[in-house]
């Protein structure tokens, strides 16, 4: 008479031991950390500006009493202006330079978003216009939101001439 196979409950072949947490642990350390892409990075630095921008946006439609729906970036590949305002109060701000693709000087930044707010309350470029934006832009320094660099010798230095923001309006 034959023996009866022996039951088994699972494979003892998938039978092995986990490393203790100290080992587990080391091994993960040993990992380098992964390397964010350009894109990655590019998106990070849009979102970290167009935070700054929104807080300063309103901050500065407050104190105007400005009617502010929204601030947005403006999609990649904009080439024909530097912001936009529509009438419901939305505003869009490109952030990247047309050619390099990279992230504009805030100071450029902010100096597009007082152009666009003031065009909420002077839809056009007016006399009146540039004379709001000039005082929006003076509350912008005031506040520390808009640093230019130093004035620029050359071709700069005349456009400066041609809009110097330096009076008070």
């Amino acid at each position: 008479m034959s023996r009866p196979a022996q039951l088994k409950l699972f494979d003892t072949a998938s039978l092995k031991a986990a490393p203790a947490p100290v080992v587990r642990l080391k091994r993960l350390a040993s990992i380098p950390p992964r390397v964010p892409t350009a894109r990655e990075r590019r998106a990070d630095e849009d979102r970290a500006a167009m935070e700054r921008i929104n807080r300063w946006g309103r901050d500065l439609a407050g104190r105007f009493g400005l009617k502010l729906y929204g601030i947005e970036a403006e999609r990649d590949g904009e080439t024909g202006h530097f912001g936009i305002c529509y009438q419901d109060g939305l505003i869009r701000i490109r952030l990247r330079h047309a050619v390099t693709g990279k992230l504009l000087k805030e100071s450029s930044l902010v100096d597009t978003l007082c152009h666009e707010l003031a065009h909420l309350r002077h839809f056009d470029h007016s006399d009146a216009f540039w004379s709001y934006y000039r005082k929006i832009l003076n509350e912008a320094r005031r506040l520390g939101y808009y640093r230019p660099g130093p004035a620029r010798k050359g071709p700069a230095a005349v456009q400066r001439l041609l809009f110097d923001l330096e009076e008070t309006a």
